[in-house]
């Protein structure tokens, strides 16, 4: 349940803007801390509900967030980096509860990894904003059979059969597609670097 600090329509609305713009991110920053992607799925989940229980309490720490001093870019970061600090104790809560699989990171590793992500954040970011812009650039139908082909749903054997062709075959050309989105992840960087 929401804190009364932030049952409101404005500071729903504001919520939204903010998880919206920083989600990508974070769904990142929590998958690069545990091992699977069901348990970044549920952490994410767990984050987001605290993040909107907890809002009053951004709201009161940045009391001037709404005001014409405050960019929106700032106030963008500053929500991100709680979110990421939120994330992590999330992300410790869960290590409790799981302390004795041997599948899970120990507490230093996930503080030096949570360090690292926080340090990479915006790198992260504009990588994946990059990959984004140079997957429009590719024709729609092939765009698509890529997104499907990393589709945790999806075989690659039944896609290449469904394509008419073999399975090497699939592979050779998803190889060559991801060569042409790498050297365009790298152009537009370079780009950015210069700009």
């Amino acid at each position: 349940m929401p804190s009364s600090e932030s049952i409101n329509s404005k500071s729903h609305e504001d919520f939204l803007r903010l998880f919206t713009a920083s989600e990508s991110t974070l769904r990142a920053y929590i998958r690069r801390l545990v091992p699977s992607q069901n348990d970044a799925s549920e952490i994410s989940q767990n984050t987001t509900i605290v993040l909107w229980q907890k809002f009053g309490v951004f709201v009161k720490k940045h009391p001037n967030y709404n005001s014409a001093d405050q960019t929106k870019e700032d106030i963008q970061l500053h929500f991100k980096r709680w979110a990421m600090v939120v994330a992590r104790y999330e992300v410790l809560s869960w290590r409790r509860d799981k302390f004795r699989d041997r599948h899970v990171f120990s507490e230093d590793l996930i503080k030096k990894l949570a360090t690292d992500s926080q340090e990479n954040g915006s790198t992260l970011e504009n990588q994946l904003l990059a990959l984004e812009s140079c997957l429009e650039k590719i024709p729609a139908e092939r765009r698509s059979l890529v997104l499907e082909a990393y589709s945790a749903r999806n075989k690659p054997q039944e896609i290449a059969k469904r394509q008419g062709g073999t399975l090497n075959g699939f592979y050779q050309w998803l190889h060559r597609i991801r060569l042409t989105l790498l050297k365009c992840v790298k152009q537009t960087l370079e780009a950015q670097a210069r700009s």
